[in-house]
């Protein structure tokens, strides 16, 4: 496509508390390959109380194509919302504040959005990290019993586009997303996940651009990825609730184990076969993980224990957190406490 047929874009940035990456992250956008004057940039910013606003503010003051609205709510889907809301483009391309994006992303989607008709376009997220806690955690996510697939491990270099149930970011036609009623505002997170299943449920396409490479800084503390993982694991319950479709085994798996070890250890203060099922259980799945752990990690024996620890607050949290949510799935409620409210971050 020359310059001339190249769409107006909206990018859109939900933002909380992104100090230490919202400076690399606009210097990415702003070094994009899509002509400067066919892009617009909005940050949407849940009232940070960091530098985050003071850092933009710098931007803006050298960039004209840069806004700065405000997130009450502090959370993604309101924010991105706000952001659809007042842009003036044609296209939406979502990006996150604690990513880095190739200078071709945009470009490319757009292309490759009008290319194959798809209602939503994006890349593969590659976790990295630079501390201990960040490189164990990213390694997870990589690992067969974590996150990692096909699309992780693939080729940079490869061209394959493939058909999805979602993907991380994205790239619409604005009209389409306000067709569609944009995100749902109540889903603190999984906000992706049901956006598009309805736009599938409408004959909607979405597709993957496995050389599209999005560089996505980890959570920096164990703590923060179990937490993070809890809210995933709620919140994926109000998906199901909505899309009943949607639910599959690989959704409920870590909550029946979590009911399993709870369940077993409860009964051991009674019983001394449920001490010893609890026992073999729980063992077979830490052999699981550090296995897992060995044949992924080989070399770097000192980061086993960290991958395992990682991966444990993944399943653990997602399954402890879907778990809290089930009596509310019961009740058709959603969440209220502070925990599920609020992004974690």
């Amino acid at each position: 496509m020359t310059a001339a047929m190249l769409p107006v874009v909206s990018v859109v940035i939900p933002v909380y508390n992104e100090e230490p990456f919202i400076h690399r992250c606009l210097e990415a956008v702003l070094k994009q390959d899509y002509p400067i004057d066919k892009l617009e940039i909005i940050i949407a910013d849940g009232m940070s109380n960091d530098r985050t606003r003071e850092i933009v503010a710098l931007f803006q003051s050298r960039h004209s194509n840069i806004r700065l609205i405000d997130n009450p709510k502090r959370i993604v889907p309101t924010g991105l919302n706000r952001a659809i809301a007042s842009a003036q483009g044609e296209i939406i391309v979502r990006l996150d504040g604690h990513c880095e994006y190739p200078k071709d992303y945009v470009r490319r989607v757009v292309e490759l959005r009008q290319q194959t008709g798809a209602d939503n376009i994006g890349g593969v997220l590659v976790p990295v990290g630079k501390n201990y806690v960040q490189r164990a955690v990213a390694a997870a996510y990589y690992s067969r019993v974590g996150l990692g697939g096909a699309a992780l491990k693939a080729s940079a270099g490869a061209e394959t586009i493939r058909e999805v149930d979602a993907v991380h970011g994205g790239c619409w036609r604005r009209e389409r997303l306000l067709e569609v009623g944009g995100f749902d505002e109540e889903m603190v997170r999984n906000q992706d996940d049901e956006l598009s299943f309805r736009l599938r449920k409408t004959n909607g396409k979405i597709f993957q651009c496995l050389s599209l490479r999005v560089v996505y800084h980890v959570r920096a503390s164990f703590e923060k990825l179990f937490l993070q993982f809890v809210q995933y694991g709620f919140w994926k319950v109000h998906v199901i609730r909505r899309h009943p479709r949607q639910a599959s085994l690989r959704h409920v798996a870590p909550a029946g184990f979590v009911l399993a070890l709870t369940t077993l250890a409860m009964l051991s203060l009674l019983y001394p076969t449920a001490l010893l099922c609890f026992l073999v259980l729980a063992g077979v799945y830490l052999t699981t993980l550090t296995v897992a752990s060995l044949m992924q990690m080989r070399g770097e024996i000192k980061q086993i224990p960290g991958v395992v620890i990682a991966l444990i607050c993944m399943h653990i949290g997602y399954g402890f957190g879907f778990v809290l949510s089930c009596p509310q799935y019961v009740r058709q409620r959603s969440g209220t406490s502070r925990l599920f409210a609020e992004s974690t971050r």
